[in-house]
């Protein structure tokens, strides 16, 4: 079968590559503070307040931890004045995500056919012939370094990517694969879903938890 325009696209422009990761230590950009005075990787685009201006570009993770911030800020003698307008502008966005995801489409269509392509180093997932994203990786011996995790931006809205991840974590695990999630996605999915850290082999297991934990602290 040849190659599809949107493989191509996403083969080539860096453009489509919106999500490029890789192991390579990179400066990073300056932590958000949020309402309680501590760094967190919030989107920095705040405003005068230091409460973030557009809500939709961050992740639910991010969101309910932000929300706690500022519900313990009400729960003080004298919050606050603009705190209320915040957590209620924090439930609505969260409350309009319960919505969407209640109405989305069935992960059972979006199952598609999933591969290892070696040629390209990367596991690939295909949608109706579609390439839908793939996670790019690195492999050395019986090591697997997962890198960086795209999407084809048409697909974000079917909650592609995490089906994307559980695929290659169940791929590598039946190929006795050990993983090192550097890609930020994937272990943002192993914080979301706890359960696919047995997967990992125990030293690798040991420092995203470690990761994770580091990082819940930080937002606390």
């Amino acid at each position: 079968m040849g190659t599809t325009i949107v493989e191509s696209a996403m083969e080539n422009d860096p453009l489509v590559l919106d999500r490029l990761h890789s192991p390579v230590v990179q400066e990073s950009p300056p932590p958000f503070v949020g309402p309680s005075g501590h760094p967190s990787s919030i989107d920095p685009h705040l405003d005068e307040t230091g409460f973030p201006v557009d809500l939709s570009v961050i992740t639910t993770r991010e969101l309910r931890v932000l929300c706690n911030q500022v519900y313990r800020l009400l729960d003080r003698n004298y919050p606050p004045m603009e705190s209320r307008e915040q957590y209620e502008a924090l439930v609505e966005e969260l409350e309009r995500r319960e919505t969407i995801a209640e109405t989305r489409v069935p992960q059972s269509q979006l199952r598609g056919t999933f591969r290892d392509n070696p040629l390209f180093s990367r596991f690939e997932l295909f949608s109706d012939g579609r390439m839908a994203g793939y996670v790019k990786y690195e492999m050395h011996g019986g090591n697997v370094l997962l890198l960086q995790a795209v999407v084809d931006p048409r697909f974000r809205r079917m909650e592609v990517e995490p089906l994307l991840i559980q695929h290659v974590l169940l791929n590598a695990h039946r190929r006795r694969l050990a993983v090192a999630p550097y890609c930020p996605q994937v272990r943002e999915f192993l914080a979301e879903n706890p359960q696919y850290l047995a997967l990992l082999p125990t030293r690798q297991r040991h420092r995203v938890e470690h990761l994770i934990a580091d990082a819940e602290l930080q937002q606390v």
